[in-house]
């Protein structure tokens, strides 16, 4: 179970880079009319995957920790 804690954590990670990436590689770019064209979704969703991988990761290392001591 601490393992599975700390590949969660991992792969949460390698989301929100992957979010980071996608955004810079997608751009921004101003149509003829004036309206900006991003992909703004993808700076929520990688900070929220990036916190969640943080704090996922400090419970993973909690908890591997609590099983050495007893």
């Amino acid at each position: 179970m601490k393992r599975t804690f700390i590949r969660l954590s991992l792969l949460l990670i390698v989301g929100a880079l992957a979010c980071a990436v996608a955004y810079q590689l997608i751009g921004v770019r101003v149509d003829a009319d004036g309206i900006v064209r991003e992909a703004f979704p993808l700076i929520p969703i990688g900070f929220f995957l990036g916190g969640a991988g943080v704090v996922t990761g400090i419970a993973g290392l909690l908890w591997r920790k609590d099983d050495k001591h007893r």
